[in-house]
């Protein structure tokens, strides 16, 4: 049996989905009760602490550490949902053993948190550095959030960069689905989590735009900054899964129309 931590989150309820009947599931409310882990033989933490990335976060109140101890002490093996920040910037693609370096608060404190479950866990320990997820996520901070929020209120995408910024992209039914497959069987260590494709951002808002049948890109600085892609060859060697720029675009297009269908009186 796998548990699912955060299983009501953006991520958590893709990857139980994807899981199915080998699922439990619970809120971080219940990760302090007594029989969390009995019958469990690996832990995904899907949850996120609300100050990531701020002054306030502090890495021993983060309740995935807790629950890390538990773990540990009951021998069970942790998926734990990192972030592709952890690494240092760098023309090439990123693999497993590229240098780290984040450069800013989310990426260190990814790192840190990274680092203290590998102290407690050793090789029961599996570190998911993930690429930028994207779905239905309306009211979010993130990427695709502020796309949807934008196209909701004024029919309007705003960047603040250069649209040919390349990035890797994932969608959040994918996502689950190769969560779930690695969960199966746990390697330890690092494994990139992302689609291998250098997407440039403005192609994805324009396909968003696409499927919402109206809007407009605009462009407030032309400076390409944080373009990335990662090497998930490892991800495919284990669960055999992947995506192409095609897919995404065509999820960014259903997003679209989705969101549209939701504007309707």
């Amino acid at each position: 049996m796998i548990l699912v931590t955060g299983a009501g989150g953006f991520i958590g309820r893709h990857v139980a989905r994807a899981l199915g009947p080998l699922a439990r599931t619970c809120g971080h409310k219940a990760l302090g009760e007594p029989g969390l882990l009995d019958g469990i033989e690996t832990v995904i933490h899907t949850g996120r602490d609300p100050r990531l990335g701020t002054q306030d976060y502090r890495l021993e109140a983060d309740l995935e550490l807790a629950l890390a101890r538990r773990v540990a002490g009951r021998g069970l093996r942790l998926l734990t949902l990192s972030s592709r920040k952890v690494y240092a910037p760098g023309d090439r693609p990123l693999d497993e053993s590229s240098a780290i370096g984040p450069v800013d608060a989310y990426g260190q404190q990814k790192l840190a948190m990274e680092e203290a479950l590998e102290g407690l866990l050793g090789d029961r320990l599996t570190r998911l550095r993930l690429a930028n997820i994207f779905g239905f996520e309306t009211g979010r901070t993130s990427f695709m959030g502020r796309m949807l929020d934008g196209l909701a209120r004024d029919s309007t995408v705003t960047f603040d960069m250069s649209p040919f910024t390349a990035r890797d992209f994932l969608d959040a039914a994918t996502l689950g689905r190769m969560v779930a497959a690695i969960a199966e069987r746990p390697p330890g260590g690092i494994v990139n989590v992302g689609s291998g494709v250098a997407l440039p951002t403005g192609r994805l808002a324009l396909a968003l735009i696409e499927g919402f049948g109206r809007g407009r890109l605009v462009v407030l600085d032309a400076t390409e900054r944080d373009s990335f892609v990662l090497d998930c060859r490892k991800l495919e060697g284990l669960v055999g899964l992947g995506t192409d720029a095609a897919a995404l675009l065509d999820e960014a297009r259903r997003l679209g129309r989705r969101l549209s269908e939701s504007a309707r009186p």
